[in-house]
């Protein structure tokens, strides 16, 4: 192990190591207590598959201005790779963890938080070294813990977010001194209150029936939508086929799936192909980099016309990961505008759901004794809530 011990007038220098880590990496993540200042310009390499970018929140001590910093200097695609971590109380970790294109892997651990002192004037500790990918593994599971209580660090966040006042003195706070004291909440969402929905128990029951039926077949949805992913020649009388097949697998009648009819009409010629090929790739993703690969499907989806990456895909992603995203329906759309915190100006279709998804991750790790235990739950009560007078 290397050891950095600031301020060094010579020899290798903190910069120097962020600036590696972002023109090598391949697998990139950068966690930082607060940060107050952000003037690297050496680019994120276009050759990083997966990175995260997080930073703490608590008594304010984060600044405004640096976040936008980074948001100007990182590429616009990467934007929703930046995160505040919302629900942690007492974030304290200063690292960087990167993959090289060569497989090594490195970690850089120490007291330098990302302020403009850390970087010149501040006597600071960190230690750098080669570590083992069993190790980075065990990194990049870590970073998937934290990404679960994290939100998208973009505008809207900033405009909420309330910066501590600045001490006429330079010391900063100690964050260590005063753990857990400030939670520094930016986003508040208010869940439907299940004691002014009736029949919640019951529309909560039928939802986990739903699930469990869901989960007997997904083997067969899987084989269906691998197999139509890898067809050579696709054609319309394949795309009804697979439309066919869909239907006997998943549908109303048989209990395997949330929504009410609807999509069948409008999507019927949709190009189911492209949609199975966007299903496999986030179902094979790694975990810390399945948001990134949601956000990618959704926008090129998009790109190309596939109207059934809303109401189709975005229950799959429900069914298949009930604890990470939700159902693009009008009672959640209708929610979420009503947070008026559903969308980012410019944001892409993809970076607008992640962003969302992240906000459902968040309200229900805040919530206690809550009934709806995961998003796929939620999801029913947020349609109760729309439709207190439906039948179900």
């Amino acid at each position: 192990m290397e050891l950095l011990l600031l301020p060094n007038r010579s020899g290798t220098e903190l910069q120097d190591i962020y600036h590696r880590a972002l023109r090598e990496s391949t697998h990139l993540y950068i966690v930082s207590a607060y940060l107050t200042h952000w003037d690297i310009k050496e680019e994120l390499g276009s050759q990083c598959e997966s990175f995260k970018f997080i930073v703490g929140k608590d008594f304010g001590i984060t600044r405004k201005a640096a976040c936008e910093d980074v948001l100007e200097w990182l590429p616009p695609d990467r934007h929703d790779d930046f995160l505040a971590a919302e629900a942690i109380d007492g974030f304290h970790p200063k690292a960087v963890f990167w993959k090289e294109l060569n497989g090594k892997c490195y970690a850089l651990v120490g007291s330098s938080n990302l302020s403009k002192a850390a970087f010149s004037t501040n006597y600071e500790a960190n230690g750098y070294s080669l570590i083992s990918e069993k190790t980075f593994n065990a990194a990049e599971q870590w970073i998937e813990t934290l990404t679960d209580k994290c939100v998208t660090l973009d505008e809207n966040w900033i405009h909420r977010y309330r910066e501590a006042i600045q001490p006429k003195k330079p010391k900063q706070p100690d964050i260590s001194e005063t753990e857990g004291e400030d939670d520094g909440a930016v986003f508040e969402l208010t869940l439907p209150d299940p004691h002014t929905l009736k029949r919640y128990s019951a529309v909560l029951a039928r939802r986990r029936e739903q699930m469990r039926l869901f989960k007997s077949v997904k083997p067969d949805l899987e084989t269906l939508f691998r197999t139509t992913a890898q067809v050579h020649a696709w054609n319309p009388s394949r795309n009804l086929d697979f439309y066919v097949k869909l239907n006997e697998i998943w549908s109303l009648d048989i209990g395997t799936r949330f929504q009410g009819r609807g999509w069948e009409r409008q999507g019927r010629s949709s190009n189911f192909q492209e949609l199975a090929k966007s299903l496999v790739r986030i179902l094979d993703a790694q975990e810390v980099s399945r948001d990134r690969l949601v956000k990618v499907e959704i926008d090129r989806l998009h790109r190309i016309g596939v109207n059934t990456r809303g109401a189709l895909l975005s229950e799959m992603l429900c069914q298949c990961f009930p604890t990470q995203y939700h159902v693009l329906d009008k009672p959640v759309r209708e929610w979420l505008r009503d947070t008026d915190l559903d969308r980012i100006r410019g944001a892409t279709e993809g970076a607008n759901y992640i962003r969302s998804a992240r906000l459902f991750r968040i309200a229900l790790n805040r919530a206690k004794n809550y009934p709806a235990k995961n998003i796929a739950e939620l999801d029913a009560l947020i349609w109760l809530q729309s439709n207190p007078d439906s039948e179900f």
